[in-house]
């Protein structure tokens, strides 16, 4: 950039460019010939500058008009993320390389998902998808062997990727990688997870307890991943999930039609499961789109998207009411009682997975910890050299496990407002559309001492007690 005063609004479009372009990379990883292509495309070619150290400290030193305070904080976070995202390039298209990379010691090609001997699977990220898509939990304890086989070519560029950032984060004079994220510290959050894992203990263990007495193989940590996909729960779900079928439930919340592209892919139908992730899909997208057209970029859009997170878990939240189950899918009250209660299994262990991930997001994570986590959230370590390879890297780890904590309150202020299905009540939508109208990112802050953490247990112990 140019000597002087930063024009923000350069920025933002140069921002928007970029983060557009790192979008198309990311895209062009999924594929053998992406990746290949991937090694000569630059996403920061013309630019570089929103991507630099230079312009995140002139960001820093600025003094803009009260009015462009919002618009500086929200560049500040951009340029971060895409000065993160251009250190890391190299080490993000050898992880893909290496998730994808063929076992050559297994003879024939792996026949992916629903295959009948998980064993072949030939990549590590085969076989992680066949942990989920196996039809039992005996051979996705398989599949899961198969991954921590095949872990150690992964986990390297991983723990690369995780401290260079944390390096990075240093030279710029930040505690931590996401210091950008919000205001409450990552110590704070550290807490704030392992009080989750504490008040969820006991109705998790009793959870495991009750399935393990009736698994009949032996339990594996595989076992726990199973039971959170609610394969039982299948009564009253359409045949196949799309957003045809969203639009339809959440139509009243829907204050506009939602652009479609906005919506992150919905998931495979792997059971009732998915309709809860294809739900939480809907709602990021409801807040993301909300954003007025006449916000810069670095406003409307966030790298680290607590409120659409926000959004995404009280959209799921609404498939595991009682009411939702009675009124949309047509079910009986006891059979939908039974539902939300798988459905709200599958919550709890999913709960307690993202606090999990979120404290193996440290630049350093030790055995004994990777072991205890394991045993703590599904009931069985993890195969040790799945350490460092799991869980794959996420930039928003922490504004997820954010706006979990915070989801539960913003479910309960909507049920006061607009009853127990509110996401059949207009005047919520024009209530969520308010909110989603504003800024992405928001300044909360989270304190240790508060009643966040004991809420959302109280609200497990409800529903699954």
């Amino acid at each position: 950039m140019s000597e002087g005063p930063i024009d923000l609004f350069a920025l933002d479009r140069d921002v928007r460019r970029a983060s557009e372009r790192v979008t198309r990379f990311a895209e062009m990883l999924r594929t053998k010939e992406g990746r290949e292509a991937a090694r000569s495309f630059d996403p920061f070619d013309g630019v570089r500058h929103a991507a630099g150290q230079t312009t995140y400290r002139s960001l820093e030193a600025a003094k803009p008009s009260i009015l462009d305070l919002p618009l500086r904080a929200g560049l500040l976070r951009w340029v971060y993320e895409l000065l993160q995202t251009r250190i890391g390039q190299e080490l993000t298209i050898d992880d893909a390389d290496a998730a994808h990379a063929i076992d050559e010691r297994i003879a024939r090609p792996s026949m992916a998902r629903g295959n009948d001997d998980p064993a072949v699977f030939r990549t590590y990220a085969e076989a992680c998808v066949g942990v989920l898509s196996a039809p039992d939990p005996s051979r996705a304890a398989i599949a899961l062997g198969r991954a921590g086989e095949l872990a150690p070519r992964v986990a390297a560029p991983r723990k690369e990727r995780r401290e260079r950032r944390f390096e990075a984060a240093r030279r710029l004079g930040l505690a931590d990688p996401s210091s950008l994220v919000g205001p409450t510290p990552r110590s704070t959050l550290v807490t704030m997870a392992r009080a989750l894992l504490d008040r969820t203990e006991a109705i998790a263990t009793e959870i495991l307890k009750d399935a393990r007495r009736k698994q009949e193989a032996p339990w594996t940590a595989a076992s726990a991943m199973h039971l959170a996909l609610a394969r039982h729960a299948g009564e009253g779900w359409p045949a196949h999930l799309g957003s045809r079928w969203l639009s339809e439930v959440f139509g009243a919340l829907s204050v506009r039609p939602l652009d479609l592209r906005l919506v992150p892919k919905l998931p495979a139908p792997l059971g009732a499961s998915s309709f809860l992730r294809a739900a939480a899909a809907w709602g990021f997208a409801v807040r993301t789109a909300g954003a007025a057209k006449s916000l810069p970029f670095a406003l409307a859009r966030d790298p680290y998207p607590i409120s659409a997170h926000r959004f995404g878990f009280a959209f799921a939240a609404a498939l595991a009411e009682p009411s939702f189950q009675r009124k949309m899918l047509g079910l009986p009250a006891r059979l939908a009682a039974s539902q939300c209660r798988a459905l709200g299994t599958t919550m709890l262990l999913s709960a307690r997975t993202l606090a999990m991930r979120f404290l193996l997001g440290d630049e350093r994570t030790d055995a004994g910890t990777f072991e205890e986590l394991g045993v703590r959230v599904f009931g069985a370590p993890l195969p040790a050299a799945m350490r460092d390879a799991w869980p794959e890297p996420r930039i928003d780890e922490e504004a997820r496990l954010v706006a979990l904590l915070t989801a539960d309150g913003f479910v309960r202020d909507l049920r006061s407002r607009f009853d127990d299905d509110w996401f059949r009540n207009p005047r919520a939508g024009t209530h969520l559309a308010s909110i989603a109208c504003g800024p992405a990112f928001s300044e909360e802050t989270l304190d240790a001492s508060s009643d966040v953490v004991p809420s959302l247990a109280r609200s497990f112990e409800e529903a699954l007690g």
